[in-house]
């Protein structure tokens, strides 16, 4: 993998992690390192072993946010031996936060997910003769801007995949933001009693509108639980 690669630069605290993709952190403690249930050892679904570290790095983060679009009691660490098979073919670390599974790699995961006997709820890739992407998967990946040119994960969209909020690890460590203004900071003003467009004003050297400054009280009073 190429020096410069963002996937392996630490971002996240499990705990601010599990808060920005709404899931309980044990569920993705279980994700990350695994655990042991009465007389059996459960390996990580992320992670190719325990490492003990509660810090994510982006590419770790962004695989977790695929895992989230899946909705149930499945069973998710049936997925292990997919994205092991992925991560030898592919020769990335980080499979899931790259867009080769899920464009000129469908092919190869179709292939593998049967050979692998993955059950139906879980395939990435669905069709036999016209392969397309999986309810999960292409939930995923309307949510993720891809570089062109080394296809990993550059921006992740937390909240629906239209919304202007987005967290990006090479703007202000990966906090939220949108048009690169802090969600944290626009909902601040707003929640002090600034009125919209006044905050929009504020932040018009960022393109923040009105709508934006909306989304983003919304973004921390409701989706991340903020109080006001």
């Amino acid at each position: 993998m190429a020096s410069h690669s963002y996937l392996e630069r630490p971002l996240y605290s499990l705990t601010e992690a599990a808060r920005l993709l709404q899931l309980a952190p044990s569920t993705l403690r279980f994700w990350l390192e695994g655990t042991r249930r009465r007389d059996h050892q459960y390996l990580p679904v992320l992670r190719s072993e325990p490492t003990g570290s509660s810090v994510l790095n982006w590419g770790e983060f962004v695989e977790a946010g695929y895992l989230r679009e899946y909705r149930g009691d499945m069973t998710l660490q049936q997925l292990r031996p997919l994205i092991e098979a992925l991560r030898s073919e592919l020769g990335v670390r980080y499979p899931l936060a790259t867009a080769q599974p899920m464009t000129s790699g469908m092919q190869l995961v179709w292939n593998l997910q049967t050979k692998l006997e993955l059950p139906e709820e879980l395939w990435v890739v669905v069709g036999g003769d016209q392969l397309v992407l999986g309810t999960a998967a292409d939930a995923f990946f309307r949510k993720v801007e891809f570089d062109t040119s080394t296809l990993e994960a550059l921006r992740y969209t937390v909240m629906e995949a239209e919304s202007p909020v987005v967290v990006d690890p090479r703007r202000a460590f990966g906090v939220p933001t949108i048009r690169g203004a802090r969600t944290e900071s626009i909902a601040e003003l707003a929640l002090a009693g600034e009125p919209p467009e006044v905050v929009a004003e504020i932040y018009e050297d960022f393109g923040v509108t009105v709508s934006d400054v909306e989304t983003a009280v919304r973004f921390e009073r409701e989706f991340l639980g903020v109080a006001a």
